[in-house]
């Protein structure tokens, strides 16, 4: 039953994609990859095996070093991409931010939100209406969207951080289901579903992020100073608090934290950094429409930070990374693409579910 159930399974998925035949011989391969998975390393070795790598890994010069790699192919990278290759990294700055900015409360604090991107949209749209409408430059909307994101938080925070588990996320995603419609239909304000065009690039004195490649390190110093700030929270007696009240509210109000504090002040914060990023999104495409604020990208962004590892910061750009990536490589399969990502993502959750980099306080 064991090996029966997931050759089943993927046949099932498979057969109205791939045709009966093509989808067997998909299911044997995995069932094929199982049976001399679980043959040659059985559970103890496997965490034995495991272990030992791991320490051998985080004590290496080479991880611990990792992000100065990371930062000089980020830097270098840029300049050998074409212009597609270029949007595609471009994007995976922005879902990043996101990404960073839902694990503060996923990741940290515990508690979900499925309607981040609404604080997305209404950075993004914050941007729009005051530059393209008002002439007022992108430094002073930026972090005008970001504090428009941080404010409205406190629309949804203030209600309903007395609740818990699914209750708050059912709020969340109700509040940003209302920001969508509210956006479609404030046609005065947002000029509805046909958006906000004509919204200008952010330049300095001495030069304008015109070009792709100019947008992107822009984007880029954005995201490490984001990231840079994440890591002081983290480490902050602040820090501490919601790892504290991730684990045990009750006794963490017990010894004197205020939860409800502590918990609006990361619901701001979150809100504020998603804010950011749907300023430079907006700068970006020099256009904006509800459509790009749908229920679906804040599952998109949930699944980057669990798929990277809850809490851990590098973990959540991995996995941004990986779920921006991934699909346009897959793009020469075309029908088979969407297919072999779910297969590879239902993989990775069984055989790691505490994500790629794992999760850290």
């Amino acid at each position: 039953m064991t090996y029966i159930l997931p050759f089943a399974w993927t046949v099932a998925i498979a057969v109205p994609i791939m045709g009966f035949s093509r989808a067997v011989m998909a299911g044997t391969f995995m069932l094929a990859g199982i049976i001399v998975y679980t043959a040659f390393t059985g559970r103890t070795r496997r965490l034995q095996v495991y272990g030992l790598l791991r320490s051998r890994l985080e004590s290496s010069f080479v991880v611990r070093h990792a992000w100065i790699l990371v930062l000089a192919v980020s830097v270098i990278a840029p300049l050998l991409l074409n212009s597609y290759s270029l949007d595609v990294f471009t994007s995976v700055l922005f879902y990043a931010m996101l990404a960073l900015g839902l694990n503060l409360l996923v990741g940290d604090l515990g508690l979900l939100n499925l309607g981040y991107i609404a604080f997305y949209g209404i950075g993004a749209y914050t941007d729009a209406i005051l530059s393209a409408k008002f002439g007022i430059g992108f430094w002073p909307s930026l972090m005008l969207g970001g504090a428009a994101a941080a404010v409205f938080s406190l629309v949804i925070a203030l209600p309903t951080l007395r609740l818990k588990g699914d209750y708050l996320a059912i709020a969340t995603l109700g509040f940003g289901e209302i920001v969508r419609i509210v956006l479609n239909n404030w046609d005065s304000l947002t000029n509805g579903p046909n958006g906000i065009m004509n919204i200008p690039r952010p330049s300095l004195p001495w030069t304008q992020f015109a070009s792709g490649i100019s947008f992107f390190y822009l984007s880029l110093c954005i995201l490490i100073l984001q990231a840079y700030v994440l890591v002081r929270i983290k480490k902050s007696r602040f820090g501490r608090y919601a790892v504290a009240i991730r684990e045990n509210e009750q006794a963490s109000a017990m010894v004197g934290i205020n939860t409800y504090a502590v918990k609006t002040i990361y619901f701001m914060l979150s809100a504020f950094f998603g804010g950011i990023a749907g300023v430079l999104f907006a700068s970006k495409q020099m256009f904006v429409s509800p459509d790009s604020f749908t229920f679906i990208e804040s599952v998109y962004v949930l699944a980057m930070v669990i798929l990277g590892g809850m809490g851990n910061i590098a973990g959540v750009m991995v996995g941004a990374f990986t779920l921006v990536v991934l699909p346009e490589l897959l793009r020469s399969f075309v029908i088979y693409r969407m297919l072999i990502f779910a297969l590879l993502l239902i993989t990775m959750m069984l055989f790691r579910p505490e994500g790629l980099l794992g999760k850290r306080t």
